[in-house]
């Protein structure tokens, strides 16, 4: 795949695709609707993770639970559950659907292992995905993805004995077609120092891969080059423990770490928007509550509910507080108010052609939100953010001549 080129129109805070006018409106300060709420489990298990399906008019969910089970769910008119897998064994650190397939489910575990489950047999496992090494030691994953065209699987894996690692399988040569013998095609290991928490393929780009630490930076690879060294792209250092990346367009990221929400030209030295939980407290988006019981669940750059928005949330004495904020004269406004919400949210997930935003959490709540009717307002033409382009910045290393 070609390198990594220049985007031909630089992404402001409002996602870049949209014209400012006076004359236009907006929605700001309505509310979402929960249509649905779905108890997953009645014994207080916790929904870590969710994912989903754009297939439309009827899409499909998965949820990732704390008793180490997926149960997945059909979403119309209702939301009806269709199977519940319990193959893993240790807790799920992600899931996916396959881009390519609304039937086939990728789980992640902490034991190392990457499983891709066939909802049309009852979620029966098809393959397995895991790194067998000579001493029968596997490296505890923390997070995984697959790439848009489903030829590749990155995992990254927890700081273990010196090291951390991203590690690489080919998706179409399963263990299973292998003999059981190691289907893994090699890693890295030299680009960060902690937790790799977080991995996000490039939508459209199938060799271009971008990584999050716990060591606070950000680095992009293609993954076409010879060697890790080449490989590194960009790394950003967000000062920041980070905890989820995300791909705006070509040439932009997303970040949120456990406590900001930063916006970075993946060549720039600092992030051209950064929001820290102390900006929640000045856009009063959530009154009555302590700064420390603020958190940030995850960022959305589609326009599906009008423009790209944080998610945030806040614990107070009148009860679970949940909004979506976007930015506006370079500061963060409540744009959706969530009612009726009754747990502290732990993930989301956005169906975009229904606009319905679902979330789950640690009261084992599916909870299913859709606009209510608002009141449009003028919008501010200077309601623009614009990217503050820098050097990026690399770190040097020794030169290896492979990656693995």
């Amino acid at each position: 795949m070609a390198k990594i080129v220049e985007s031909l129109k630089r992404l402001s805070v409002e996602h870049g695709a949209r014209k400012h006018d006076n004359n236009r409106t907006i929605k700001r300060k309505s509310e979402l609707i929960s249509s649905i709420e779905e108890a997953v489990s009645l014994d207080h298990n916790y929904i870590l993770a969710i994912c989903g399906t754009q297939s439309d008019p009827e899409f499909r969910i998965g949820t990732a639970l704390s008793n180490h089970t997926c149960v997945i769910y059909s979403v119309g008119e209702n939301l009806n559950q269709t199977a519940t897998l319990s193959h893993n064994q240790t807790p799920i650190v992600g899931i996916r659907f396959s881009p390519t397939s609304r039937n086939i489910l990728y789980t992640a575990t902490n034991n190392g292992e990457i499983t891709a489950c066939d909802l049309r047999a009852k979620g029966k496992v098809v393959a397995r995905f895991k790194d067998i090494t000579e001493d029968g030691k596997t490296k505890p994953l923390c997070s995984f993805d697959v790439s848009c065209d489903e030829k590749l699987i990155a995992g990254g894996t927890e700081h273990i004995g010196g090291d951390t690692f991203i590690l690489f399988w080919d998706a179409r040569y399963t263990s299973s077609k292998l003999g059981d013998k190691n289907n893994l095609l090699g890693g890295y290991w030299e680009s960060h120092v902690e937790d790799v928490t977080s991995l996000a393929f490039h939508s459209s780009k199938q060799d271009v891969l971008a990584s999050g630490s716990t060591d606070g930076l950000i680095n992009v690879f293609d993954l076409t080059q010879p060697s890790e060294d080449s490989a590194l792209t960009y790394s950003l250092n967000t000062e920041s423990s980070v905890d989820r990346i995300g791909w705006l367009n070509d040439d932009n990221l997303w970040c949120t770490t456990h406590n900001s929400l930063q916006l970075w030209d993946y060549d720039g030295a600092t992030p051209y928007a950064k929001f820290d939980r102390s900006n929640l407290v000045v856009s009063q988006s959530f009154q009555n509550a302590d700064p420390d019981d603020y958190y940030i669940v995850r960022f959305h750059a589609s326009n599906a509910l009008g423009q790209p928005f944080l998610l945030a949330g806040a614990s107070s004495v009148k009860g679970e507080n949940l909004r979506c904020l976007n930015v506006v004269n370079d500061q963060l406004e409540t744009c959706y108010n969530m009612i009726g919400n009754k747990q502290i949210v732990r993930d989301s997930w956005l169906h975009e052609k229904s606009g319905s935003l679902i979330t789950v959490g640690e009261g084992g709540l599916i909870n299913i939100w859709r606009t209510a009717e608002t009141i449009p307002i003028q919008e501010n033409s200077s309601h623009k953010l614009v990217a503050k382009i820098g050097t990026g910045k690399v770190r040097d290393r020794q030169h290896r001549t492979k990656p693995y």
